[in-house]
């Protein structure tokens, strides 16, 4: 325990710059020294999202004394209390960053005493640039071991615990191990237990063994395993006689055993004058003929650290270090020079050992985390209904009690839902804790400098209370599947005999406050957060749940991962935002959203699946024109950084408009028959934000009819008017629709373009070519000279009947029209013009003269 290791300082390693998430494991923890010292140092190094998981025993044992109880837990950090057969104990410290990872594993709890004052021992694996893809594994093996204690029925707090990784882009990519001689190794009540792990390590030939602990099973039968499958020729033990816990009885009959004092044994550089000496690490040196093994971290030597059965073994962590010199660089041959355990600190360990064989016995205590619903609580495990549970907040303020309805689900007043940071019962002999986990405090720090700097700079959505308001709805929508008011997990349904009952497994929550709850009291909730930021990073999660995935990823090329970086958000200086890379972080996102929208109209396809659709894209187009808005606040005008890249919206257009509009079997056909043949609000909107879309990408119908129509055939002017025009059957004749599409272009102006005026002529051009669309065979005429941005009326078979011409070509047979057909190998198909009935487009007459 002497040199660089044993020098090191936790406090020194957590302040450390770079990082901008964290998952602390525990056995035991001093909250107050996490919440007042650990959890600042964090947060001011930039490592803002942090996961804390506690053996859920000792976490129980921590609320029931007010000075210990966690004060942040739920809000400022995810607080995961972990139950397993045995003890939930791995000392393991992880932090991660857009470009390096931090890995600390070692005996040290999440206490004042394992950060500085009691003897530890910690690994530290730490890697930053290239070396990650080299040398990654055990951090990544870190994260997947520690995700199998996530509770799984709470879908927030799994999408908290994954939120650890966002912006880690490396995490997901091959990792190799390089050639360290150091291994993680982990036990769970599944695979294999530590000790046959740790066995097919051990070098041959055991000349000597030691090992050091402050906790042994009763029978010592680690030891006895230990000396009967090792058999080394010298096995020494060091001990701390003034805390260890072992049976001195068993201890003076074991024969091959030195036993060692090693109490202030291990020079501590730094130690402070008069401080604690107890001696806390846990370490396990075997040296061979040639090689050697030195196992440190977490486990003590007990059968529950070892071999248990699953069922009652511990989780613990420890790394197996086979490097020559391992021993020595700890300073081992101090260690095995220690002085003989004495008689009368025998008597010492054997006095201690009744004390405790005396001791009271603890209250059974179960831990739970719980999760808001718009009813009260969904808990992480069902509890026996009427359960009454006593919500207390801030300052132990008594808030009332909740109750039990059935399984999980817990009936909640709203002060108790809003401001509860954990709710109590004590029924007999059980005392039932719960711990409020708050998904919007908790969204509200994920991501790196520039997602938050993002956030700050854009801000809420305050400027139209009423426009937040149906973004926020149709986001949950999205969602959650719901088609109700704005709320945070589905509302009760009532099956055939009348019982309430609730969702059994809510999804996962978006980072806003309800916009309305449906109670008895029908009382409407002031939306608290209009963070578009984190609208776009649920949209985003939402609409990539259904795709397909790609089981074989490989290596990104330097252009994916510039990409990559745009869409998670580089690293930033906090102290000087950098607008331009705001704006590339926020077009990355953007650009993402599209990507997965333009997947879900595949997935739409299926049946009873086009409202959802529609659903879908109106909310993702009412975020890009909310940014749009926010393009036009005076701050972003300056800087003159777009929000959202116009080829992003141009993709979108194309493949929105055509499975929305083109044909019988187009969404809003098909969703209307969904409802009964009914209009939606969500149909309105998309309808009139497709067309606003069109305006924002510079879709204009008048420029297209320059030059005899062939100004058009530059920059795919008459395609998007196609495009449009499909749009534009579901706009003509719906108010709220045309109503959209009037305050967009009025809120996105462009430079030198009356929109108002442009309005007027495509709202005409729109009629005209519905009007045409209602009756085909009555308009147009053959053998007329064509242009481009004509109308061509097709057979009865095509559907739609009624295209643009998007080109006129020469021929030897009269020249043919190439008009768009999404269907079509390239998208375009050939006509003879002297087959095809055309008419003129003026869009500047007007309907009537097509009537005419």
């Amino acid at each position: 325990m002497s040199g660089e290791l044993a020098a090191t300082s936790l406090l020194d390693h957590i302040a450390e710059n770079g990082f901008r998430s964290s998952v602390f494991t525990t056995y035991s923890c001093y909250f107050p020294f996490y919440e007042e010292v650990v959890l600042p140092r964090l947060i001011a190094s930039g490592c803002t999202h942090n996961v804390l998981m506690v053996d859920a025993t000792r976490c129980a044992e921590a609320y029931t004394i007010d000075e210990l109880r966690p004060r942040r837990a739920g809000r400022d950090y995810t607080l995961i209390p972990v139950k397993v057969g045995g003890a939930f104990h791995p000392r393991m410290f992880l932090r991660l960053g857009r470009s390096k990872g931090s890995l600390l594993v070692g005996s040290h709890n999440v206490t004042l005493s394992g950060f500085g004052l009691n003897d530890e021992i910690t690994n530290v694996f730490r890697l930053e640039g290239t070396a990650l893809r080299t040398g990654g594994a055990p951090l990544r093996q870190a994260f997947e071991y520690l995700a199998q204690f996530v509770p799984t029925q709470l879908p927030d707090v799994v999408e908290a615990f994954e939120g650890v990784k966002q912006g880690v882009v490396w995490l997901d990519g091959p990792l190799g191990t390089s050639a360290s001689d150091r291994l993680l190794l982990t036990e769970s009540s599944v695979g294999p237990d530590l000790w046959s792990q740790i066995a097919l390590l051990v070098p041959r030939n055991v000349a000597t063994a030691f090992v050091a602990g402050p906790f042994f099973d009763p029978a010592l039968a680690m030891v006895r395993r230990l000396q009967r499958e090792v058999r080394p020729m010298r096995l020494v033990i060091g001990i701390d006689p003034a805390s260890v816990e072992l049976d001195p009885t068993g201890c003076i009959n074991l024969e091959g055993v030195k036993w060692v004092n090693i109490a202030g044994v291990p020079d501590i550089p730094q130690r402070r004058e008069g401080g604690s000496r107890y001696l806390h690490a846990k370490l396990f040196w075997f040296a061979g003929e040639q090689r050697e093994l030195l196992v440190t971290g977490s486990a003590n030597p007990s059968v529950a650290a070892f071999f248990a059965t699953p069922d009652s073994r511990n989780a613990e962590a420890v790394v197996a270090d086979r490097s020559n010199g391992a021993g020595q660089r700890l300073g081992i041959d101090a260690l095995l020079a220690a002085p003989a355990v004495t008689s009368p600190e025998w008597e010492v360990v054997a006095s201690r050992r009744r004390a405790a064989a005396v001791a009271a016995t603890e209250t059974p205590r179960r831990i739970l985390v719980a999760t808001p619903t718009p009813m009260g609580f969904h808990s992480q495990q069902p509890l026996e209904a009427g359960l009454a549970l006593h919500g207390f907040g801030d300052l132990q303020t008594p808030l009332g009690d909740a109750f039990v309805r059935v399984a999980a689900m817990i009936d909640a007043s709203d002060t108790i839902r809003d401001n509860a940071r954990y709710l109590e019962a004590r029924t007999g002999k059980q005392h039932t804790i719960l711990v409020v986990h708050r998904t919007e405090d908790i969204a509200r720090n994920l991501g790196g400098d520039t997602r938050k700097a993002l956030r700050q700079a854009l801000g809420a959505l305050e400027d139209d209370p009423a426009e937040l308001q149906t973004l926020l709805k149709l986001a949950e929508k999205v969602i959650f599947d719901s088609d109700d008011v704005v709320r945070i997990t589905p509302l009760r349904t009532t099956d055939a005999t009348g019982a309430d009952q609730e969702a059994a497994a809510p999804p996962a929550s978006l980072s806003l406050e309800a916009a309305g709850r449906t109670r008895a009291s029908q009382r409407t909730r002031t939306v608290a957060s209009g963070d578009i930021v984190v609208l776009l990073d649920a949209l985003m999660h939402r609409l990539g749940e259904d795709l397909p995935i790609n089981t074989s990823p490989r290596p990104r090329s330097e252009e994916e991962e510039i990409g990559a970086d745009e869409e998670q958000g580089g690293e930033l200086d906090r102290n000087a935002p950098d607008f331009e890379l705001l704006a590339s972080a926020c077009r990355g996102k953007v650009r993402r959203i599209v990507k997965r929208m333009r997947g879900q109209f595949e997935l739409a396809l299926a049946p009873d699946r086009a409202r959802r659709g529609i659903v879908q894209l109106a909310a993702v187009l009412s975020v890009i024109r909310a940014l749009r808005f926010v393009e036009q606040r005076p701050k972003w005008r300056r800087m003159r950084h777009e929000l959202v890249d116009r080829a992003d919206e141009w993709q979108l257009l194309q493949s929105a408009a055509v499975a929305v509009a083109w044909g019988p079997d187009g969404l809003a056909a098909r969703a209307i028959a969904e409802v009964a043949g009914e209009n939606f609000i969500e149909l309105s909107m998309v309808a009139g934000l497709l067309a606003w879309l069109a305006w924002d990408v510079e879709t204009d119908i008048r420029v297209a009819s320059q030059r005899g129509g062939f100004q058009g055939l530059e920059d795919e002017q008459w395609y998007a008017v196609q495009l449009l025009a499909e749009i534009g059957q579901w706009i003509v004749d719906d108010d709220a629709a045309w109503k959209v599409l009037e305050d967009s272009v009025a809120r996105t102006p462009r430079f030198q373009i009356d929109g108002e005026r442009w309005l007027a002529v495509h709202r005409a051009a729109l009629e005209m070519y519905a009007l045409v669309g209602m009756a085909p065979d009555e308009c147009g005429q053959h053998a007329r000279g064509v242009k481009p941005g004509d109308l061509a009326v097709l057979g009865a078979s095509e559907k739609p009947r009624v295209r643009v011409v998007l080109d006129v070509s020469a021929g030897s047979a009269g020249g043919k029209i190439v008009i768009f057909d999404p269907d079509a190998e390239n998208k375009v198909r050939f006509f003879l013009a002297s087959r095809v009935a055309t008419l003129g487009w003026d869009a500047s007459v007007g309907a009537e003269q097509v009537a005419s």
